[in-house]
Order: structure tokens, then C-alpha cells, then sequence
């Protein structure tokens, strides 16, 4: 009877406590290792006690450069040496383990520089700077959006001018490629020249004394002048192509303060591409 009434017991303590442990939170669930968070202080400041105490001196890195330099030579000096007499093998097998060494502390240093990595991952951001394709991929698409939010914020505040002659054999192709670049971030452009020519894409004035004194002999030239300001910039010279333009706006924007903020909205906007050219491949699913 008392063992029956012991085995009772027991077995109402045991239920009790699992219904404890299942009313815990994740993060009260210590037993799955977040007792880390109760030592959190206690480790940041044995690590910063273990930077001061492993911090090398001026003195440790000037020896380390010596070395190395030391080591530079010697392996400098028996390749010439194995150069100079190619018939010798014994001058040949010291260059080869000197060598030997050298690459082999360079294998080390190159694990050991991934496992740096891995332990202090704020040196390598791979959110601002992705290693893989596919982050890469992502961050020029962010990029894309990004930049054209930025020359549609500069299209609203400046206006673009490109200067054009007669028998000028770069104007058309310019004023065409002027033209996508411009339909594309919603640019406002008008041509002037000195000779009563006219653009075939553009609004054309003739103001020979414009050019004069703006000193312009080289055409064409697109020049980008702010709005309401005497500030002017030079954004295209010759036959260049749309994505120069759009370099050089974008330049522009950057020394006008002009900024797109990055925006959840304009991320989401990105279009999946990725996932458009993962189908089909079989070996990038694994």
C-alpha cells in the first residue's frame, strides 16, 4: 500500500513538472541553450580583457615585418640561385621548400582568415556586401531600383540642354540615345545651336552667342543646368550611350545631395528574377 501510494506521488510530481516546462516561453526554455543570454555581460568582458591582453605591440609588428621581409630575400635569392645553375638540383630542392613553406603558410592563413570570419561576422557584412551570386544578384536589383528613384528625383531639378550643329555626324546619334535616356527618367531637354540647324528629337533655338559664351567647341554636348541656379554641368560629350548618361546623372545626383531613400516598398517592387532563372536548372536547386 505504501509503495503504491509512493508511485501516486511520484508520478504527480512528474506531471506537474512537465506542465511547468510546457508553459515556458522559447526563451525561457533554458535547457536548449539560450543560458548564454545570463553570461552574455560576463563573456564581452572577458573577450575585451583577452583583445588588451593579445593586442600585438609596435614593437612584435615592426619584428614581423622584418621577418617577412627576411624571408622575401632569402626565397628571392635561391630562385636566382636555382636560375643561375639549373643543372643543380640541391639549389633547385631549396627554392622548392622555401617555397614550399611560403605556401603552406599561406593555406593556413587563408583558413584561418574564413574561421576570422566566421567568429567575428560583423568584419564581413554579407548583407551589404553578399559573397554568393545570389546576393549579389539581389543588391544590384535594390541597386537598379534605387537609381532610378534617384534620377527621377534629379529629373525634377534640373534641365538638360544639348548643343548640336550642322554636318555634325555624332549629334543624331547622341540626340537619339539622349532621347531614350531621357523618356526613361522623365527628363525635360531642348537643342540649341549656332547655325539655324534642327534637332530631328528635340525642340531646337539657334543662339550662336549662347555658345560663344559658354566657350562650347566641342559638339555635341549635353549639359545639365539646375533649376533656378547658375550652376551647370557637363553630362555628355560625343556619341555616348544611355548608361553613360545615366552614370554620370547619377554623379551628378550624388554632388546635388539628391538621394533615394531605400525603401521596403521600392525592394518589394524588385521583380523575382532570381526565381526566373533558377527554372530550368536543375543543378541550382541543390
Amino acid at each position: 500500500m505504501q509503495n503504491r501510494t509512493f508511485l501516486t506521488i511520484f508520478l504527480f510530481l512528474q506531471l506537474v513538472a512537465f506542465t511547468a516546462n510546457a508553459k515556458e516561453s522559447f526563451f525561457e526554455q533554458r535547457y536548449r541553450g539560450w543560458l548564454w543570454f545570463d553570461e552574455n555581460a560576463r563573456v564581452e568582458e572577458e573577450t575585451q580583457e583577452l583583445e588588451q591582453a593579445t593586442k600585438p605591440t609596435l614593437a612584435q609588428m615592426e619584428q614581423a615585418k622584418a621577418e617577412n621581409e627576411e624571408f622575401a630575400k632569402e626565397l628571392e635569392l635561391l630562385k636566382h640561385l636555382a636560375v643561375r645553375h639549373p643543372n643543380n638540383l640541391e639549389y633547385i630542392k631549396l627554392y622548392k621548400l622555401k617555397e614550399k613553406e611560403m605556401m603552406d603558410n599561406a593555406q593556413l592563413l587563408g583558413i584561418n582568415w574564413l574561421m576570422a570570419n566566421f567568429l567575428n561576422p560583423d568584419i564581413v557584412d554579407e548583407l551589404k556586401n553578399p559573397q554568393n551570386i545570389y546576393g549579389r544578384d539581389i543588391r544590384s536589383d535594390i541597386q537598379q531600383v534605387q537609381d532610378r528613384a534617384t534620377l527621377s528625383l534629379l529629373s525634377a531639378k534640373v534641365e538638360l540642354f544639348v548643343f548640336r550643329q550642322d554636318g555634325c555626324t555624332h549629334c543624331p546619334v547622341l540626340e537619339k540615345h539622349l532621347l531614350n535616356f531621357a523618356k526613361k527618367h522623365s527628363f525635360k531637354v531642348e537643342a540649341i545651336s549656332p547655325d539655324h540647324s534642327k534637332s530631328e528629337y528635340f525642340k531646337t533655338h539657334t543662339s550662336p552667342d549662347l555658345i560663344e559664351a559658354l566657350g562650347l567647341t566641342i559638339m555635341p554636348t549635353v549639359i545639365a543646368v539646375v533649376n533656378d541656379t547658375r550652376q551647370r554641368f557637363e553630362l555628355a560629350r560625343g556619341a555616348v550611350s544611355v548608361v553613360d548618361m545615366e552614370e554620370k546623372a547619377l554623379l551628378l545626383a550624388k554632388h546635388l545631395g539628391i538621394k533615394a531613400e531605400e525603401e521596403q516598398s521600392a525592394i518589394k517592387s524588385i521583380p523575382m528574377q532570381l526565381t526566373n532563372k533558377d527554372q530550368g536548372c536543375t543543378s541550382c536547386q541543390e
